[in-house]
């Protein structure tokens, strides 16, 4: 009897050692870099194949299906979509793309005069506005009587300066001019040069409709000299030409000079209004500087100083931005393009094609072209 019993457990023996064979085996074909550590989970002191399996799975979809590069997605952002529309002024006068949804308001003054206004009616701060000549500002020393005048006909007293031009120059054209234009707090960031018909390309910022806004203001101040006036003191005004204010939001201006900049470079003027605005010159006195330039020419001049422009100030109002509105920006390696993200979403990628854009880097310049996220 005890033979049998031994018989017995040798044969047992010999069952679990060949099933423990056998589980060897299967471990063999199994992919390799799969990790030993990892192989199974221990259960009651036991070894759990299917609860492995599990196990094992749900670490890969977390790592592979969450936060990898095949499952990154992207969302254009406005800039990045637009669909452009032609635009021709009522009088056939002007020609510009612009883009869909946007609207226009254009005030034709006296053909040398015309004054034109894009916005995006969903976004206050996104504008682009473009004039010809405007003649009816008055000089610093006229402003006395211009304002004593105005206040005895209306009963408003507009104050010591209210669109107008102390020294004939750019900056003190739009430093005076925020009743004019609409805009308030005008702060000059850089003066950025000649825009090659007599006046500066200036960075700025200014609050418009309580939306403060980064952008191109450029015109071209002259005196204009009016001889034998009753009215004017000593027979001067001055002369704005080319005026040009390109704005966006300050968070979302390097988005957006590209679009802006394009609906400038569009802007065309038809055979008539030149003519019509040569016969309409010869019948007033000339002065020393009629804008003569079209606007492809003012455009390409002005684009090219403002890419030019010193950009620290734009990378930390980009980086001050990002940092208020709670997101981060990410470069994709592949298409060279940036998009914005939560803040944090490059923690917890594991993906090599996308890259956080880092402090004082030089993609704070690009536009933003999408979202991104998982």
């Amino acid at each position: 009897m005890k033979k049998k019993i031994i018989a017995l457990f040798l044969v047992c023996i010999m069952l679990l050692s060949f099933t423990g064979c056998g589980e060897s085996k299967k471990i063999d074909s199994e992919p390799d870099g799969t990790p030993d550590d990892t192989e199974y989970s221990v259960i009651g002191g036991g070894q759990n194949r299917s609860t492995e399996e599990s196990t094992s799975q749900t670490t890969d979809t977390t790592e592979t299906n969450n936060n990898s590069d095949a499952n990154v997605k992207v969302t254009p952002t406005e800039n990045a979509s637009i669909t452009w529309t032609s635009y021709t002024t009522p009088e056939g006068y002007m020609t510009l793309d612009i883009p869909q949804g946007w609207e226009v308001m254009n005030l034709n003054i006296d053909v040398i005069g015309y004054l034109l206004l894009v916005y995006d009616p969903n976004s206050v701060g996104r504008r682009f506005f473009f004039s010809t000549a405007v003649t009816s500002y008055p000089s610093q020393d006229e402003w006395a009587w211009w304002r004593q005048t105005l206040k005895e006909y209306s009963g408003v007293d507009y104050g010591e300066n209210w669109y107008i031009s102390p020294q004939a120059s750019t900056q003190s054209l739009f430093e005076n001019s925020g009743g004019f234009f609409g805009y308030t707090n005008f702060n000059v960031i850089d003066n950025l040069g000649q825009n090659g018909y007599g006046g500066d390309v200036l960075q700025a910022t200014c609050t418009l409709d309580g939306i403060n806004v980064e952008g191109v203001f450029s015109a071209a101040v002259v005196d204009m000299p009016v001889q034998l006036s009753p009215y004017l003191a000593d027979g001067s005004m001055d002369l704005v030409e080319g005026t040009v204010i390109m704005t966006a939001p300050e968070e979302e201006y390097t988005n957006w000079e590209g679009v802006l900049g394009q609906m400038f470079a569009s802007l065309t003027f038809s055979d008539q209004y030149w003519t019509d605005r040569a016969a309409m010159q010869r019948q007033m006195q000339q002065t020393a500087n009629y804008l003569s330039y079209q606007a492809d020419v003012m455009s390409d001049m002005i684009m090219d100083t403002w890419e030019k422009r010193s950009n620290s100030y734009d990378i930390q109002s980009q980086q001050y931005s990002d940092a208020t509105l709670g997101r981060e920006r990410i470069y994709d390696t592949e298409t060279g393009e940036v998009y914005y993200a939560d803040n944090g979403w490059s923690d917890g990628y594991y993906g090599n094609r996308y890259q956080l854009v880092t402090p004082g880097s030089e993609l704070y310049n690009l536009p933003v072209t999408g979202t991104i996220s998982y």
